[in-house]
């Protein structure tokens, strides 16, 4: 049997100017709307109150000769939904103890939350969710302890690496008594230890094609990747390849030299990293020129920690949209360029898709939307 809705009013507060009412939820917003009556107002304090059905709240609209119908409540309360100001009252059985631990999580949500889908759904499509995360060296070191903090319920770990005294620059996992040991073990015991809730794996391997990329999408079961392994220099060809083929979204995130980048795929809806390097209008002579010029040279890791925390705390985003659907994957075809050497400046561009793509053509289909 389906729960009757009861709406209630987000953080909105309201003025009166005459007979309109004037209300803001985000300073960037507001809203004028006629009540010379006074029904609107009385209206809103109930919401805000978010106890009463719509048929309750008709009843307590209803005073002396005035008569508020369920029907002129609904109409009110759509009027007010879509202008993103009210949501579904969370279900009372929800844990005292789970509301305390996504206090921050929650309140993020009500932003985005609607009649149709309210906060507390969004916390439990993280809690519900699966993230591989490939590599947990600088990029990872940081994303992992903000989807811990998201509360995604499950990660599988992947890396093959062993704690470094170089790595203390960035990596902030790790400590100088974990020299020597396995990251993707140390990795996993902080996050045991930050919630244990979270259900964590671990993967030691070293990934040799797209193959036994695959292989572990295939065993596993992720709903995004997180990938942040550097070498060898084929990797992200093999990640796209395994991905897409497999319709899983996955996140990326790098540097070079003075330039970071965010992007990412969402198989069958954007440009796949295969479309950029088959597409010859992508690039231009020159930009192919050195491009390949750049590969040459030997590749040195210049990612500091400020630069790591940046460039995860992005890809976490994108992998929050990706998770709950929020908003549109935002990084999708799209990458985010940072300018390290001119005050983090940030530009986007496009990939466009190529029909004749051999690794996405086949996968077509339309593009999934945000809230």
């Amino acid at each position: 049997m389906a729960t009757e809705l009861i709406p209630s009013l987000k953080s909105v507060v309201w003025e009166r100017d005459g007979s309109q009412l004037r209300l803001m939820y985000d300073i960037r917003d507001q809203f004028v709307i006629a009540d010379p009556d006074g029904q609107l107002e009385t209206l809103l304090v109930h919401l805000r109150e978010g106890r009463l059905t719509v048929a309750e709240l008709s009843e307590a609209l209803s005073v002396g000769e005035r008569s508020v119908s369920p029907h002129e409540v609904r109409e009110a309360i759509t009027v007010l939904d879509a202008h993103g100001l009210v949501e579904s009252v969370a279900s009372e059985s929800e844990d005292a103890s789970d509301r305390e631990r996504y206090h921050s999580n929650l309140a993020f949500f009500e932003s985005f939350a609607s009649l149709e889908r309210g906060r507390a759904d969004f916390q439990q499509a993280l809690r519900e969710s699966h993230v591989l995360v490939l590599g947990t060296g600088g990029l990872n070191s940081n994303t992992i302890p903000h989807l811990c903090g998201l509360g995604v319920g499950r990660l599988t770990l992947l890396d093959k690496d062993v704690v470094e005294l170089r790595n203390f620059a960035r990596q902030y996992l790790y400590r100088y008594s974990d020299i020597g040991l396995p990251k993707v073990d140390v990795a996993a015991d902080w996050v045991r230890a930050f919630d244990p809730s979270i259900k964590v794996e671990t993967i030691s391997t070293e990934l040799s094609g797209a193959a036994d990329i695959g292989d572990v999408l295939d065993a596993v079961g992720p709903d995004v990747v997180m990938s942040g392994v550097d070498s060898p220099s084929e990797i992200d060809d093999w990640v796209n390849a395994a991905c897409v083929s497999r319709s899983v979204p996955y996140v990326r995130g790098g540097m070079f030299v003075t330039t970071g980048l965010v992007w990412s795929v969402d198989p069958g809806a954007s440009a796949c990293r295969e479309c950029l390097t088959s597409s010859p209008d992508e690039l231009d002579a020159e930009e192919r020129t050195a491009d390949a010029l750049f590969r040459t040279g030997e590749r040195t890791n210049r990612g500091i920690g400020p630069v790591a925390g940046l460039l995860g705390s992005l890809c976490a985003f994108e992998v929050l949209r990706y998770l709950t659907r929020f908003e549109a994957p935002a990084y999708a075809g799209r990458p985010n360029v940072i300018d390290f050497a001119h005050g983090c400046a940030v530009r986007e561009f496009e990939w466009k898709r190529n029909p004749a793509c051999t690794v996405c053509a086949p996968t077509a289909r339309p593009a999934k939307r945000g809230r």
